[in-house]
């Protein structure tokens, strides 16, 4: 049986209940963590970038103090992460961010596909025109409407795989920053 410290009014006391994070509190840790595995990624290996944010989550999840000043301590995440940085000079690409603006890239494209269409769609809709074609970044679109039916279409040559394609891969090598693993050799 484990010695329980009570205080005077026969509650559990502060040192006998291990200290858990609330919701919020754990939301801050990880918010925070996750940024500074970003900036890590820049300047140590994956494993290492592992074993870094795993000890600071132990250490935050263990902290008594409030999160916010915990965290305040510790300082910036880019700060935090550059202290552990052998050669701060020679970066590393981030690729975690580069798939983020990737994603980014080719959303915005298919959003602005998905316009282009639409509007298509409304002007023939609206006149006299039974169809119309136009081309969006090199892919051939087609609108119709009629006393049956409205529709739309593109075709499935080359330039519909190709396009987004380019466009998630430009995202991911300029969100990257994939010229410093150029610079590193």
């Amino acid at each position: 049986m484990t010695d329980r410290k009570t205080t005077p009014t026969g509650e559990l006391s502060a040192e006998a209940t291990p200290h858990r994070p609330g919701a919020a509190d754990r939301w801050r840790r990880d918010a925070y963590l996750q940024r500074v595995d970003w900036h890590l990624e820049a300047v140590v290996s994956g494993r290492e970038r592992r074993s870094i944010v795993q000890s600071l989550r132990e250490d935050l999840t263990a902290e008594q103090r409030p999160m916010v000043a915990a965290l305040a301590d510790l300082g910036a995440p880019r700060a935090l992460a550059a202290r552990y940085a052998e050669d701060p000079t020679r970066l590393r690409p981030v690729w975690s961010i580069g798939v983020i603006w990737g994603g980014v890239a080719i959303l915005a494209y298919w959003c602005a596909f998905a316009l282009f269409t639409l509007g298509m769609l409304s002007v023939v809709e609206q006149s006299t025109l039974t169809e119309a074609h136009a081309r969006f970044f090199f892919v051939d679109v087609l609108a119709f409407a009629g006393p049956d039916g409205i529709g739309v279409g593109w075709s499935g040559d080359l330039a519909w795989l190709l396009v987004p394609t380019v466009i998630l891969a430009v995202g991911v090598l300029l969100g990257a920053r994939s010229w410093r693993a150029l610079r590193r050799r």
